[in-house]
């Protein structure tokens, strides 16, 4: 039985064009550059990375990435969406659009927080339906060669 290890990347927050032009149009220069301030710090980094020695180095760029990435975008209504996208190696997994208040992030990030948590679920969920039916898959395999 091998352990697989997986190397994390850091959070990324992505905005469409169309979500940046809506909420300057919305609610002015000034305002949207806070809120998008605000969105992309939604997480505090890791900034102290571990000095790595050239085998590890070596060995991380065959390593399987789990990559988390959060994903802004809007209509044409000027209404706007959180999705999650987790990338594990070769597999996706995202989440369905979840709307949120843009303005509610200039004042408090709690509202914003609770939608990335519920989209967080959502992925969490879609990968527990794929690791059950690959289980399922593997154990019927084994089964039926018996």
């Amino acid at each position: 039985m091998s352990i697989l290890k997986l190397m994390h990347k850091p959070l990324q927050v992505h905005i469409t064009k169309l979500a940046r032009k809506n909420c300057t149009l919305k609610y002015g220069d000034d305002l949207a550059s806070l809120m998008f301030e605000f969105v992309k710090n939604v997480e505090p980094e890791n900034v102290n990375e571990p000095v790595k020695t050239v085998f590890q180095r070596f060995v991380d760029r065959f390593r399987p990435k789990k990559e988390f990435s959060i994903n802004i975008s809007s209509d044409d209504k000027s209404n706007f969406f959180v999705n999650s996208n987790l990338r594990v190696g070769r597999h996706n997994f995202v989440s369905q659009k979840h709307p949120f208040d843009f303005a509610e992030t200039l004042h408090t990030l709690k509202g914003f927080r609770k939608t990335v948590e519920m989209t967080r679920d959502d992925v969490l969920e879609r990968l527990g339906e794929f690791n059950r039916l690959r289980h399922g898959l593997k154990k019927n395999l084994f089964n039926k060669n018996s």
